[in-house]
C-alpha cells in the first residue's frame, strides 16, 4: 500500500521540527545564558542548568523524532499525535514563561503554535486514511 499524502507531510514535519529541535538544543547546551536572555529571563547558574537540561532532553527529542520518520504509517500518526500534545504543553509553557516579552519569546511561539496546529490539521485530514473510519466516510457518501 502506497504511502499517504498525510503520512509523508507528517514525516517532513517531524523532520523539520527535529532540526529546530536540534539548533534549539545545541544553543542551550553552548550559550544557556544568552539563550536566557534573548528569551527575557535574568541568568542565573540555576536557570543556566535548567537550560543545559532542557538542552539535552531536545536532543533525545529530536533524535526520537528523526528516527521515527521511518516507522509504519500508525506509529507515524502516534508520534504526531504526541506531538500535539507536547508541542501545546510547551507552547503554553511559552506563555506563562516569566519575564519580559522578547523577540524570541514570540518566535518560539509562532513556531511551537504552528508545529501544533499542523499535526492536528494533519491527523485530522488523514482520519479518512485510517481503515477503520474509511468506511465511514465511504457511508456518508453513498447516501
Amino acid at each position: 500500500m502506497e504511502t499517504s499524502f498525510v503520512i509523508r507531510a507528517i514525516r517532513g514535519l517531524l523532520a523539520l521540527g527535529s532540526l529546530v529541535f536540534a539548533l534549539s538544543a545545541v544553543a542551550l547546551l553552548i550559550m544557556p545564558s544568552a539563550f536566557a536572555t534573548l528569551l527575557g529571563l535574568t541568568p542565573s547558574s540555576d536557570l543556566e542548568w535548567a537550560l543545559r537540561m532542557m538542552g539535552a532532553i531536545l536532543v533525545a527529542l529530536a533524535g526520537q523524532m528523526w528516527l521515527v520518520r521511518h516507522t509504519p504509517d500508525p506509529s507515524t500518526r502516534g508520534a504526531a499525535a504526541v506531538m500535539v500534545i507536547g508541542g501545546g504543553l510547551m507552547t503554553v509553557m511559552t506563555i506563562w514563561l516569566p519575564g519580559e516579552w522578547s523577540s524570541l519569546r514570540w518566535a518560539y511561539l509562532g513556531f511551537g503554535l504552528a508545529f501544533c496546529l499542523l499535526y492536528l490539521i494533519l491527523l485530522l485530514i488523514g482520519l479518512r486514511d485510517v481503515p477503520e473510519h474509511r468506511d465511514l466516510y465511504e457511508e456518508d457518501e453513498e447516501e
